[in-house]
This record gives structure tokens, sequence and C-alpha cells, in this order.
């Protein structure tokens, strides 16, 4: 069995060489057989069966899937609209606001609240009392968390109103005051009402709305006392442009994707008017509504891809013998269900890939209908694609970063790859004959030969008695205990021998007596 084992690589080396030079030396006839196929299996799309999807770049901007009958590319665009902070301030377990100082240094109002009509402050500044006290400043913060990564928005419109009232006293010094008493005026006594917006950390800050009073508190009065009061009904203060409160929200919201700090304040600002005391009064400043909202739309990621998949049969499948690709059709319907934004993504276009190679025509977004129609008047011609694999990629490649408000659906729909091909078939068809079990039973043969062979020349070639001498001596050598090897003498020999020998000259002269007996018998009954 050793020896077969050593000699099958031979064996298997001799069939082959032997079917090899057959093959060689035969003359072979082929037979072309032509034939077309299709190549794309459920190419209506009937299931999802065999048809995989694969997304690359933001995954978050496209969507794939078969319903109906059709296989989808879903490009997900959205727009969203804020309006979070909207009519009177008030602070419900989701609207909460906190009242509180603009920095360590700054002190606070008299008093200071939140009621129905918003938020308000009063205040009287007496400098013979605390000349420390003449820009007391409220702020009430909100911070405000977006229901969705801004990163991936950008705000398209904003609008912001905000609107205050005030009452004080006529002991205000305004610009049409007549100073009495030796007074003096620069910036004059005067309440700031202002909107801010802000990130969560305050390294940016800006100012969106703002009013700065001029006549609150008119009138002629001394430096003591109060004489009457004044008031501003209620009045919108002055915003932004849309377009600054754009870039504002943007600037705070690139921070934090998610989050920004929203303030409305109150700064009264007292001025020394007097080389002695004054009094200035401020009975309510209110801010009685705000509304701030804005739209923002979902940003489509440059390069970003869908497509649909299909490992299709080899070329190789088909036939044991070889097979040539004559030509090869691709073609397959499309639909839009609404117009593309050509002019934001002039790019973007559908594709055909064979083996991860892209076929040179594309088709425009542009172009698509919302009825179905090919996508080239017949087909593309991909055959030099198309290896012994056959993988069929359809992709909608998203070419622009582009603003979309809504989704929109691409459909594809009977795929077809049609596959002209030749079978170079032998003929007459020839099968091998299988010489294998001839040359299995001959080396089966050969082993017993060489078996029988080593084993004569090793063993049974020498007399038996030698071969006991030898196996006395391997084992002597060895060390191994052996029995006595029982030898006759000399004479004992020469007996034996003698014996023998008149036992066979016996045996001979019985057998010559029996002859002669059987011949004479044999005349006797002759005559």
């Amino acid at each position: 069995m050793i020896i077969l084992f050593l000699i099958q690589p031979f064996i298997i080396s001799l069939n082959n060489d032997f079917y090899d030079s057959e093959d060689l030396n035969a003359i072979h006839l082929s037979e072309e057989i032509k034939n077309t196929k299709q190549w794309i299996n459920n190419s209506n799309f009937d299931s999802q069966d065999l048809w995989i999807s694969t997304e690359t770049g933001d995954a978050t901007d496209v969507a794939s899937n078969i319903d109906g009958g059709e296989a989808k590319f879903i490009v997900l665009g959205e727009k969203r609209i804020f309006n979070n902070i909207s009519g009177t301030p008030s602070n419900s377990s989701s609207h909460k606001w906190i009242a509180m100082k603009e920095s360590e240094l700054s002190v606070l109002p008299d008093n200071t609240g939140l009621d129905e009509y918003g938020f308000w402050a009063d205040n009287e500044y007496s400098e013979s009392v605390d000349q420390s006290r003449n820009n007391p400043i409220i702020h009430w913060k909100r911070n405000i968390t977006m229901p969705v990564d801004m990163n991936d928005y950008v705000i398209t419109a904003a609008n912001l109103s905000a609107f205050f009232n005030a009452t004080a006293d006529i002991n205000l010094e305004t610009p049409t005051d007549t100073l009495l008493d030796s007074g003096y005026a620069a910036e004059y006594d005067h309440a700031r009402f202002f909107v801010i917006v802000s990130d969560l950390e305050n390294i940016e800050s800006y100012e969106l709305a703002y009013n700065q009073t001029v006549n609150l508190g008119i009138g002629t009065w001394g430096r003591t006392g109060r004489g009457g009061q004044n008031n501003v009904t209620d009045t919108q203060m002055t915003t932004l442009e849309d377009d600054d409160l754009i870039f504002f929200l943007s600037r705070v919201l690139s921070r934090d994707y998610r989050n920004f700090t929203f303030t409305l304040g109150i700064d009264i600002y007292c001025e020394d008017n007097y080389p002695g005391l004054e009094i200035d009064t401020w009975y309510s400043l209110r801010i009685k509504s705000c509304n701030l909202s804005f739209s923002y739309e979902k940003i489509i990621d440059k390069f970003t891809k869908v497509s649909w998949n299909q490992a299709c049969e080899k070329i190789s499948d088909i036939s044991e013998y070889p097979v040539e690709v004559n030509s090869a059709i691709l073609n397959f319907y499309y639909k839009i269900d609404q117009d593309w934004p050509s002019n934001s993504s002039p790019n973007s276009k559908l594709g055909v890939l064979i083996n991860n190679n892209k076929i040179p025509e594309e088709i425009g977004l542009d172009s698509a209908t919302t009825s179905y129609q090919q996508a080239k008047v017949g087909g593309f011609e991909v055959s030099n694609l198309i290896t012994d694999d056959v993988n069929v990629s359809l992709e909608l490649n998203l070419a622009d970063e582009f603003l979309l408000a809504n989704n929109i659906t691409v459909s594809i729909d009977n795929v077809s790859l049609l596959v002209s091909y030749t079978i170079f078939e032998p003929n007459p068809r020839v099968d091998r004959i299988d010489y294998s079990w001839l040359i299995f039973t001959l080396s089966i043969g050969l082993a017993v030969l060489i078996t029988f062979f080593t084993l004569y020349q090793t063993h049974f070639k020498y007399p038996p008695l030698v071969r006991k001498v030898r196996k006395l001596r391997k084992k002597v050598r060895k060390g191994k205990k052996t029995k006595p090897l029982s030898l006759k003498k000399r004479q004992e020999l020469i007996a034996d021998n003698y014996m023998e020998k008149i036992k066979k000259a016996k045996l001979d002269f019985l057998e010559k007596k029996n002859n002669r007996e059987i011949s004479v018998k044999e005349k006797g009954e002759f005559k």
C-alpha cells in the first residue's frame, strides 16, 4: 500500500499526460452555436430578489426601495420651520426663561418679573442713595434645541418681531427737556429694549432687534421729586434685515449645530445730569411679545450616490466549451415624479456600470419626465465591459451640493441586458475514453511484483536452515532471547541419507516388479 501511495502522483500525471497527448494529436471540428439571452433576472422588479441597493456619500440624503414593480431612487429633501418663540413670553415646562444679570459686575433693576403681559421691570435711581445703580440691566434667557443637526441644513428665510411699552416719570431728562438748576446732558436718560442671539458659551453674540427710548419721560421737571407719568404705547422694535437675521442665526448655529441661546433684555441708563442729587423714576418697562421664525432646508451633499445592483450569471456558466460574446445591449425605462431642480443641480445624472466600469453615456435628470421613457433608443452597447463576470449597476449620481425642500423620486423598470454569444462545441462531439482503470490495474500488478521480488531477495531465496540461522543472528544482534537450534550430528545425517536412498531403491524395485507382472498378465490374456 505504501508503494501504491508513492506512485499515485505518477499515475495521475501519466493519465493527464495521456489525455493531453490525445488532445494534441486529435483533430477537432467545432460547431458554432449562436444564441441571444436576457441576462438580467427579475428585470421588472416583481420583488427585491437578486437586487441589492447601496449608498455612498451621505446616506441621510438618499434612500431606495422596490415597490409596485418599480425600483426607486429617492433623494431625501426636507423643509422645516422653527417657530418656537412666539407671542407673549411664558414659563411653561417646555419654554423655560431664566432671569439673570448681564455680567458679574452689572446690577439688576429694583424689581423684575413675568406676568400674563410679558416681562417687566421697574427702577428708581436716587443719586443720594446709591450712585452705582445708574445702569441696571436685566436679561431673560432661553436655550433652544433644534430638532435636527443644522450642519445638514441651511436657513433660507427668517422673520423677527418684538413689541414693548413703557411708563416713566417726567423727572427723566430727555433731549427736548429744559434742564433746570444748571443741569447738563450728553446721552440723556433712556431705556434700551433688545433681542440677542448667541451660542451657549456666549462666544458669539449678536443683537437682532432693539429700541432705545428718546422721549420717554418727556417734560420739564426739577431734579428731585416726581412730576407725573409719561408713556410709550405698544411699539415694535427695529429689527435687522432678513439676510442679516439669517447670517447671524447661522453663525451661532455653526458653533453648536443643535443649540443656541435667545435673550430678551432691558438696559436702563440714568445719566448724571446735575452736580448734586437727582431722581429718575421708571414705573414700568415691559417686553410684551416676541416672534422668531425661520425656515431651513436640507443640504444634499455633492457626490452622494445610490444604486441598484445585480450579480448576474457568469458567461462561463452557460457551457463547458468556449463562449464568445458577440454583442451586449443594455436598456431600461426611467421616470421622475416632479421636475428636477436643474438650476441648483445641473450635473446630477443616471448612469450604468458593468463590472464597476461606468459607460461613458449618462442621462441628465433634467431630461426625465413623469412618464416612462427609454434610457436610450436602441440601448447601450456594453460588450467591451463584459468579462466572464457580469455585474450590473444602475446608479443615481448627485454631482452637486444643493438645497432640496422635498423628496424627489426617480423610478426605473424593465431593465434588459440582451447578450448575443457563440458557443464553440466539438463536432462530432467525442467523449474521452477513461483509461484510469487500466493504469490503476497495472499499477497494482506492478506493486505486487515488486513486493514478491523484494521478499524473495531478502528471505525466500535462502534454504530453511540458513533462514533460521539468519533469523537467530538478528535476534542475538538485538539482544533478544532465542530458543536452542537443534542440529544433527554428521553420522546421523549420513545414516539418514543412506536410509533415504535404500528406501528410494526399494520403491523403484517394487514398481518395476509390479510393471512386469502387469505385462505378463496382459500377454496371457491376448493368447
